[in-house]
């Protein structure tokens, strides 16, 4: 019972932060608007229960389900025929990205998994995961990705668009793919829910994230989650997604799970940063714009379609508009996809190295 108390106690924290950030339209106002409302508790040292054992386990099992179920065999046969591609974007969205982590943590005296885990493109969620799991400082690493994120949803789709028409009279553009149905062009329209499927889905995703949890993996159960849905869905199992609200649970639980790990020093410590995370993020908008003019050359996508997909933003936010800017919503998904997949796969042993 005391442990129910202290789960629902988080989602009671973080509900009036999501209500006022969604009212503002901020990005990502679930989770940012949750951490922020429970930081706001820890700073004023308003006593709240502790989060209960295995609430982490519990988000991360959920988040990786989410973003597992989105590999789908038709992802797969697309993946194949653009690998390189899709590594190259990898390895382009740790290397450089890395680097200016290590550089921002000598010079803010951060320590490195922090200074990194807010400085790599791997979205708010999935880097706060980390960042609690290597003992960095989660809310800094959470609000550092929520102000790229920002930024990025604000510029790209201004920026991509006046690049794509002060190049469309001056090359020769390869041409676009026809225009097909809303349900074609989407990733995936979401199935009606079958309970079978549901059932089996969480499951799955239950038994990787646990097992790999057990392992010691880093963020195993987030990283467990992902790869056994997606390999589930990849091999044609009838996996479905689950209702959005319980990934809207999950952001809502994490995001207040973060907020409680603010102090203090961290809020003076993002204040010193505010420049320096704006100028970081205006670098990497650039970093990928170049990674975009590699892609169209390679592969002779569209133009739109390249600079949404190697963009340091979100999956779910750039696929949601991907469609509406005249991007293939399924390559601008996968491209991302694969950059996640990289970036848990090889950042958290490199840390540890590292460390």
């Amino acid at each position: 019972m005391d442990w129910l108390v202290r789960f629902f106690s988080l989602f009671l924290i973080g509900v009036p932060g999501w209500l006022i950030f969604r009212a503002f339209r901020v990005p990502a106002a679930i989770m940012v608007g949750a951490m922020v409302s429970a930081a706001f508790f820890a700073v004023k040292g308003w006593m709240v229960p502790l989060p209960p054992v295995g609430s982490s386990l519990i988000f991360q099992v959920i988040l990786g389900m989410f973003i597992g179920i989105r590999f789908t065999s038709q992802a797969g046969s697309e993946l194949k025929s653009s690998l390189g591609v899709a590594l190259l974007a990898g390895v382009w969205w740790i290397s450089f990205p890395f680097g200016l982590g290590w550089i921002v943590s000598r010079w803010f005296d951060l320590a490195l998994p922090t200074s990194v885990l807010g400085t790599v493109p791997g979205g708010i969620a999935e880097m706060s995961l980390l960042a609690l799991s290597l003992n960095a400082d989660a809310a800094l690493v959470a609000l550092m990705q929520f102000f790229r994120l920002s930024s990025v949803l604000i510029a790209m789709p201004v920026i991509s668009s006046r690049i794509n028409r002060s190049l469309e009279s001056g090359i020769d553009k390869a041409p676009l793919q026809k225009k097909c149905s809303r349900a074609e062009s989407r990733v995936k329209e979401v199935p009606k829910l079958r309970i079978g499927g549901a059932a089996l889905t969480l499951f799955i995703a239950v038994t990787g994230g646990v097992l790999f949890y057990m392992l010691r993996i880093p963020v195993g159960g987030f990283v467990g989650s992902m790869i056994f849905t997606a390999a589930a869905a990849g091999f044609g199992l009838p996996v479905c997604p689950l209702p959005l609200v319980l990934r809207h649970a999950g952001q809502l639980g994490l995001g207040a799970l973060i907020g409680l790990n603010a102090t203090p020093e961290t809020l003076s410590t993002l204040a010193e940063m505010f420049l320096t995370i704006l100028g970081t993020t205006a670098t990497m908008l650039g970093w990928g714009i170049i990674l975009a003019f590699i892609v169209q050359r390679v592969t002779g996508w569209n133009l739109m379609t390249c600079l949404l997909a190697t963009c340091p933003g979100g999956i779910t936010q750039l696929a949601s508009i991907a469609e509406d800017l005249g991007a293939d919503p399924l390559k601008v998904s996968l491209l991302h996809l694969v950059r996640l997949f990289t970036i848990f796969v090889v950042l958290p042993p490199l840390i540890k190295v590292l460390l």
